[in-house]
């Protein structure tokens, strides 16, 4: 397309998540939110009036065949991301995906197909990737060395996932997948490609397993560690920890806040920056690569998360749970 122009963007899904990402979309002059799409008539009508999308849609068929758009944010239900994005992209059009891309690898690894098949550019929205702190903390701490260990805490209260009507049983029972993704993905983000995965899982409180630890080994020959707790209060929740032979990287604040250490040296925080500090952090640099990607016809680049990314991703939560002895897929693939 023209790299001119904004690029056009049809918001699939106006419940809850869109309500981050439509107000950074109108922050980048690089975006435009061109329609709405959503089966639910009220907040469909909320949405366009809260947001002045006049264009709405009540189906992703209707969408389609109207086609003045670029680009889809498809930020609909874990259980239907995959089936949404996957028309989107055989249509012909860019797809950004909410995370998670599928809730099983399997059906990731249909939408990467799709890419191959298609041409179609596409990003997943793994954010944590994306915040100002981070990025310049890893910056700085590469600045000391390759990365030779990496440490990710994804600690949740996941008992309540069970008893809330918003998650079906199939979400709560894979919600390692549905939203720990976001801090075991940082694994790779730091180590890069894994080569091997040696896990510990235990079953404490939930109906399936909620303990889950794992020694992983690096492409590089760095060393990684995931813990991700999901019984008991949350604690100090998700948070990271990378080091070189010289220097450590450490989170705060849930990732708004990290503080690289190098020997002999004071200290140094880094913290959001720009519109992270008014936006949901880490959301404006995603849709801003995603749409400098669009704009010039290529994959987004690193950091960004490709859907080949993305199942790498998915494959290492795999060896990492063991899910699919467990909680293998339910649903048919279409």
């Amino acid at each position: 397309m023209a790299n001119h122009r904004p690029v056009r963007c049809a918001v699939i899904g106006v419940h809850n998540i869109a309500s981050q990402h439509i107000p950074v979309l109108h922050a980048l002059p690089e975006a435009e939110v061109v329609a709405l799409c959503d089966v639910d008539p009220a907040p469909l009508a909320a949405a366009s009036r809260t947001y002045g999308v006049a264009q709405v849609f009540s189906s992703v068929d209707d969408l389609l065949a109207w086609g003045e758009f670029d680009a889809a944010y498809v930020l609909v239900s874990v259980l239907a991301v995959a089936e949404v994005a996957e028309r989107c992209m055989r249509a012909g059009f860019a797809a950004f995906i909410e995370k998670p891309p599928g809730l099983y690898t399997a059906d990731t690894e249909r939408l990467a197909r799709a890419v191959r098949e298609t041409g179609a550019i596409a990003a997943v929205g793994l954010n944590r990737r994306f915040y100002s702190s981070t990025l310049a903390g890893r910056a700085a701490l590469l600045d000391t060395g390759d990365v030779l260990s990496v440490t990710v805490h994804a600690d949740e209260d996941a008992g309540s996932q069970w008893h809330n009507p918003k998650f079906p049983p199939e979400v709560a029972a894979r919600w390692i997948y549905a939203n720990s993704i976001h801090a075991l993905d940082l694994l790779r983000f730091f180590g890069g490609e894994v080569a091997n995965v040696t896990p510990l899982r235990r079953r404490r409180a939930l109906p399936n397993p909620d303990s889950f630890s794992a020694l992983l080994e690096f492409e590089s020959g760095a060393v990684g560690r995931a813990v991700a707790d999901h019984f008991a209060p949350r604690g100090a929740g998700h948070r990271y920890e990378a080091r070189t032979a010289t220097a450590v990287l450490r989170s705060e604040s849930g990732f708004d806040r990290v503080i690289l250490e190098r020997r002999g040296q004071a200290p140094v925080a880094f913290e959001l920056t720009g519109l992270d500090r008014r936006l949901k952090p880490g959301f404006p640099g995603e849709s801003q690569a995603f749409l400098r990607a669009v704009r010039r016809g290529e994959p987004a680049a690193f950091p960004s998360v490709t859907l080949d990314d993305a199942v790498g991703t998915m494959r290492m939560l795999d060896a990492i749970t063991g899910a699919e002895a467990w909680a293998p897929q339910q649903r048919r693939l279409v």
